[in-house]
């Protein structure tokens, strides 16, 4: 990747961190049971999240819903959450459920920060021209905390140039996550993970 285009990049997500802030404050919540929470979004648009009863995956399903109550549907994201409650992986399909990445996220070991996100191309397999066998990601963010634990802007890395690199990135900007794939406000991150659970009823 060129040095432009990275710094081009790193002054978008510079510039996107500074959005979900005003914008959660414009968004409203609305409970739809114990599994179920769906978010008005500024734009119009609307963000379900659901979990299975164990919490140990949530579905993020953004949509635009037509007066006549059909849904059509952005994007869906499907994440594991670990057994401290960190969504540790996902994958991204787009309104016809076609897979099109796959995410890993890292944290750190001792204080639990996001630290790092790995995005694959579920189409194609790209490898690393010195290691074909090792996967490559098409995007790669790695963030740094100061020293009043605040996140800073994330570093971005791409594996794409050229006209790739922009479409990918004006997608990412189109679906909102173009500074990061992991939802900015997780519904419930603070329920316990339990895998044992079983259905109740609601």
């Amino acid at each position: 990747m060129t040095t432009i285009l990275r710094t081009m990049l790193c002054m978008a997500a510079a510039l996107a961190c500074t959005l979900p802030a005003a914008s959660f404050a414009q968004q409203k919540t609305v409970n739809k049971g114990k599994l179920v929470r769906i978010i008005r979004n500024p734009d119009g648009s609307f963000t379900r999240f659901s979990r299975d009863p164990s919490n140990t995956v949530l579905e993020k399903v953004t949509y635009l819903q037509k007066r006549n109550g059909e849904q059509v549907i952005r994007n869906r994201t499907m994440y594991r959450r670990n057994k401290f409650g960190k969504l540790y992986s996902g994958h991204i399909f787009d309104g016809q459920r076609t897979m099109l990445f796959r995410i890993v996220y890292g944290y750190d070991k001792e204080t639990g920060r996001l630290v790092a996100e790995n995005m694959f191309d579920a189409r194609v397999k790209r490898t690393y021209p010195d290691n074909p066998s090792k996967e490559m990601p098409v995007r790669a963010l790695r963030y740094t905390y100061n020293s009043h634990g605040e996140q800073s802007p994330p570093i971005i890395f791409s594996s794409m140039e050229g006209k790739d690199a922009q479409e990918l990135q004006q997608w990412l900007r189109e679906q909102r996550m173009q500074d990061g794939t992991l939802p900015s406000a997780d519904p419930f991150r603070n329920d316990p993970v339990n895998p044992n659970a079983r259905r109740l009823g609601e």
